[in-house]
């Protein structure tokens, strides 16, 4: 016998001691769902728990689940005037098992499509009457299992990874429901299992075309997409993306894709919707998407890296040390693409975000040395080491970096503590130890005065220590490619 929408909603609240999370404003509709909690389905409102705060009802869930008490939870579209996406993420990777139901004024297919990709089970549209209300709650609760013992059954064999049975049983199914959206996307998996990836491919968007709110087949399509690398993969991304176009995560597949044929523009126009999908909807992962973007085009289009890491920094209205990655990297590429002076701009932005960050301090340094500004370059060195004398410990490119510098002035008791760092960490590092060699003799055989105790220049003497280590113009050398400098990450 078929239970009504009521008894499976009754049981989950009586016998299980089921809660409901609601975060809404809206609250003449908190009081038509707790109307519905206590006279349509008879249960005291103590089971209904409202919240205007998405961290208190986040704090209320933690304890249910701590309490392994189980819940549903209700989130509005809108919260205080914004798409509450980042919410609905926050929720999602916090409590993976949660069963979501978003309440919305109005939904396109787009809105929908996206939601069910993030994990909730169900949309409801409102106005909605006690009688809808009910049956989308007890969807979430227990949703309907037509050929309940078959479909068991399959998925006992997929589990087991005996995808010929599986593939099998899933066609049992679809001959007695040919639409059952379920039995097409474990078929599909059957037949991703074999290797059968396009017919797999075929068997996700028949199972998505028989029932457009079931997003299995869409998240499964996702991820072979995700793994393919020839012409394909881009067709399917699309064909996805046309479905589900709000999801700013694939706008970045699509765009890799692009990127790997070589088709820049293209890939820009991608990630420029991405970007704005996320400022729109998700603005808690713009920054993950953006260090996602920097990764992909990087390698072969840092032009697009400055242009995504200096949007993320110039569209934020309220900067905090949670952006300093961001003003890192973008000072690293752009000493990479010879930009230095830019580079110098953009730290010393960041250094007003966290001066006591010996880390900045040393980049902005090697921005400096790479536009030949030696001394201001040991300036910033210097600065990171009166925040941290240790900042530098275990990196031998750091270390290496600082006592060449000190090394190229002329400081050679400075320079020699940082050579004999890298030779404790590496004791067969020849470079380390013939910079620690020079030093030596040259500590034995121009000995100067600790950096910080010169004596004043006697008459008119100027030392323009940016000369010191110049070559000389006797012999004219060809003039060595420097390695990159090593760069330290925030």
């Amino acid at each position: 016998m078929v239970e009504s929408a009521e008894s499976v909603v009754r049981d989950f609240f009586e016998k299980e001691g089921g809660i409901l999370v609601y975060i809404s404003d809206d609250y003449g509709f908190t009081r038509a769902l707790r109307n519905v909690v206590s006279r349509v389905i008879g249960l005291r409102g103590e089971v209904l728990q409202s919240f205007s705060s998405v961290n208190a009802a986040m704090d209320k869930c933690a304890e249910l689940r701590d309490q392994d008490i189980p819940f549903v939870v209700f989130i509005e579209r809108m919260l205080d005037n914004r798409p509450s996406t980042d919410s609905i993420i926050r929720i999602k990777r916090e409590f993976p098992d949660a069963r979501m139901i978003v309440l919305t004024w109005e939904a396109t297919q787009e809105t929908v499509a996206y939601f069910f990709e993030l994990g909730v089970s169900r949309v409801l549209v409102k106005p909605a009457s006690a009688n809808k209300v009910v049956e989308e709650l007890a969807g979430t609760i227990s949703p309907p299992m037509e050929l309940k013992q078959q479909i068991e059954r399959c998925r006992e064999l997929l589990a087991a990874r005996d995808y010929e049975a599986a593939l099998e049983s899933s066609d049992r199914i679809i001959i007695a429901r040919p639409d059952s959206a379920r039995a097409l996307a474990m078929r599909g998996d059957a037949l991703m299992g074999l290797g059968r990836v396009d017919q797999a491919v075929q068997a996700y968007m028949a199972s998505h075309e028989a029932n457009p709110i079931f997003m299995a087949p869409l998240l499964k399509l996702a991820e072979a997409f995700r793994d393919m690398e020839d012409e394909r993969a881009l067709a399917y991304l699309k064909e996805l993306d046309a479905i589900s176009p709000l999801n700013p995560e694939r706008k970045i597949d699509i765009a890799e894709q692009h990127l790997r044929q070589g088709e820049h523009e293209q890939a820009e126009q991608y990630l420029d919707q991405s970007m704005r999908a996320a400022e729109r909807e998700t603005r808690s992962m713009v920054g993950d998407l953006t260090e996602r973007i920097v990764d992909a085009v990087s390698p072969v289009a840092p032009d697009l890296a400055v242009k995504y890491l200096s949007r993320v920094i110039d569209t934020k209205r309220v900067l905090g040390r949670d952006d300093l990655v961001h003003f890192n990297r973008l000072g690293i590429i752009l000493r990479g693409e010879g930009r230095w002076a830019e580079a110098v701009d953009v730290y010393a932005k960041a250094v007003t975000l966290a001066p006591e960050d010996p880390v900045i301090h040393y980049n902005m340094g090697l921005a400096h040395w790479e536009g030949h500004e030696r001394m201001k370059a040991l300036d910033c060195f210097e600065k990171g080491l009166r925040i941290d004398p240790n900042f530098y410990a275990g990196s031998v490119g750091a270390a290496l970096n600082i006592g060449s510098l000190y090394l190229d002035l002329h400081y050679a008791d400075e320079a020699r503590p940082f050579f004999e760092h890298v030779l404790s960490l590496d004791p067969e590092n020849e470079l380390a130890r013939a910079k620690l060699d020079k030093a030596e003799n040259l500590a034995r055989t121009d000995p100067r005065p600790k950096r910080g105790h010169e004596p004043e220049p006697s008459g008119n003497t100027v030392f323009n220590l940016e000369e010191l280590a110049a070559p000389s113009k006797k012999k004219k050398k060809k003039k060595k490619k420097r390695k990159p400098f090593t760069n330290l990450e925030i």
